[in-house]
């Protein structure tokens, strides 16, 4: 072997020396069996005595400190918010389909009903006034879908309505949009119509969806069935005052 060649592993030796010692420097003893540990490890690699208390420590402090930093008043802001965007939610998917209690205590008279593409008019018919009780042909209002009749007693003269809902309830109401006067409406899809100012009303529930008179919908009128025909109380009539 010659000189030159014993001289370079001689250096190489030397460098791996130093390389072994520099990292032995980093190492760290684990206090119960002393046990050389990369300076990273949080236990030791042998009896796993944890070797980093502190950091954790360091951590879990840094952790609470930030929690009592953050103001009180962040997370109830949060909340109120979440009810409020709950409240706005469930407002808008279900305000339309709430209905008057006056139309959803209205009996059931046919199966479900389907208006879809449909617009349909008014029926003006002819009704009977006995016993105090106004009768109105149920077979007519069932085919007809919405019908329109007058009462009238020494000189009173109140314009009244029958239609059937999709639900197959058949509602019974004063005739007129108080605001502007009109005595006619039409069934328009899902939704009644006011034939003088287009304002729209849920078939169903009667709430405004459009329109100069939205507080202002059919007045609903109780009615029940007796022998085929549906009867209102001509006193309630004869007490209806304009809401306007």
């Amino acid at each position: 072997m010659g000189l030159k060649t014993r001289i370079n592993q001689n250096s190489i030796k030397r460098e791996k020396f130093k390389k072994f010692k520099k990292e032995d420097q980093k190492m760290k003893a684990c206090p119960k069996c002393q046990t050389k540990n990369q300076d990273s490890n949080h236990f030791c690699k042998k009896c796993g005595f944890q070797l980093s208390a502190s950091s954790f420590q360091d951590k879990k402090e840094k952790v609470l400190g930030e929690r009592k930093r953050r103001p009180y008043w962040v997370p109830i802001s949060l909340a109120i918010v979440a009810v409020l965007l709950a409240g706005v939610g469930y407002w808008l998917i279900k305000g339309d389909s709430v209905a008057d209690p006056r139309v959803s205590s209205q009996p059931k008279v046919s199966g479900k009903m389907d208006y879809a593409g449909q617009k349909i008019a008014m029926t003006d018919i002819q009704v009977k006034v006995e016993n105090g009780k106004i009768s109105i042909p149920l077979q007519v209002v069932k085919e007809k879908k919405m019908v329109r009749f007058e009462y009238q007693d020494n000189g009173l003269r109140i314009p009244l309505l029958a239609y059937i809902t999709q639900t197959g309830r058949v509602v019974t109401a004063v005739s007129m949009c108080e605001p502007c006067r009109s005595t006619r409406f039409h069934i328009e899809e899902k939704k009644i119509v006011c034939n003088a100012c287009a304002t729209e009303w849920n078939l169903e529930t009667l709430k405004g969806i459009q329109g100069g008179c939205l507080n202002y919908p059919p007045d609903v009128i109780p009615s029940a069935i007796e022998k085929d025909h549906i009867q209102i109380d001509e006193k309630i009539v004869t007490q209806w005052k304009p809401r306007v």
